[in-house]
Parts: C-alpha cells; sequence; structure tokens
C-alpha cells in the first residue's frame, strides 16, 4: 500500500526545510547511486547527506527534520538520508532497491516503513515494482512498507532533483 499526502508540511516549515539543505555551507557529499544498472555508467553520482543511520543520528543536522519527526512521531529511526540528483540532461531511472536490505541488522525490518518527502517539483520520479508512478511534487510525502522495491529518477527539467528518504517504525 503507498500512501501519498500533499502539502504534507506547512508552508513555512517546508520553506525553512529546503533553505536549510540548499544552504552554502550544508555538507553533501557524493555516493553513487544504489544498484545502478551498467547502462547508466556515466551518470551514476549523486550527493547525498545522512541524518540517521543505524539507529543514531549522524549529527546536529537532524534538528532540520523535527518538522516530519513531529507528524510521523516515529517509534524507532533506523535511517534517514537526502538525495539530490543534479540534472543529467534526461529522466535516468536507477535500479529497483529497498533502503534498508535484509542483511542488515535491524529487529523492526517487519514493521518499517520508508517514506519520501519530495523538497522540489521536477519531472523526475519514483517508480515501484508494481509499476506505479509517484511524480515528484514538492511537500508531497509518500510512505510504503520498507519490503517494497521502488526506483527514482534523475531530473532533466529541474538544476536538481531533491528528497529525503524516511526509514523507520
Amino acid at each position: 500500500m503507498i500512501d501519498i499526502k500533499d502539502n504534507f508540511l506547512p508552508i513555512r516549515e517546508f520553506e525553512q526545510m529546503h533553505s536549510e539543505l540548499m544552504a552554502w555551507n550544508f555538507p553533501w557529499y557524493t555516493s553513487k547511486v544504489v544498484n545502478d544498472s551498467d547502462q547508466n555508467a556515466g551518470n551514476n553520482m549523486q550527493f547525498t547527506h545522512l541524518f540517521y543511520e543505524r539507529y543514531s543520528p549522524v549529527d546536529d543536522t537532524i534538528n532540520i527534520l523535527h518538522p516530519v519527526l513531529r507528524i510521523i512521531q516515529p517509534i524507532s529511526i533506523f535511517k534517514i538520508k537526502a538525495n539530490i540528483m543534479p540534472n543529467q540532461g534526461k529522466v535516468i531511472e536507477h535500479g529497483y532497491h529497498h533502503d534498508v536490505t535484509d542483511s542488515e541488522f535491524h529487529p523492526i525490518k517487519d514493521h518499517m516503513k520508508t517514506s519520501i518527502l519530495y523538497m522540489n517539483t521536477n519531472n523526475g520520479y519514483t517508480k515501484f515494482e508494481d509499476g506505479t508512478i509517484i511524480e515528484s511534487v514538492a511537500n508531497r510525502f509518500v510512505t510504503f512498507p520498507n519490503h517494497t522495491e521502488h526506483t527514482g529518477t534523475t531530473t532533466s527539467d529541474s538544476d536538481y532533483r531533491l528528497v529525503i528518504n524516511f526509514n523507520y517504525a
């Protein structure tokens, strides 16, 4: 089951969060896109910021996410990560995956959810294993069971595609 909530945060809170993520001094790191196919080898790059990893905050940037955490009220947070995909001149789908795999230690895995907060509107999307496509619309919050395979994309009509992934119970 996929749950979609548009206008998830009050607009001022959403705009503040976006502003903080896009500030000149916000720490972004390069990484490869998960499970990407060989056909996209030249475009297998994104910028990421890890807020939470293996049930622990990584640094004090987690404060940016308090408006979201206040609403979803997680019992346990496994991982929260922001991804920013630069414009590649075309929309490129990357490989299907689960954000938290069975090989990772997490005693609550059967109860975990994945949520995506879309931080900007663009022609990128999230595609699910059943073919369902969720368009990237600013302030949209999508939630689904962690075991649901999905893939993200790049964008071609915006400078970037920015999402925040939440993995929690």
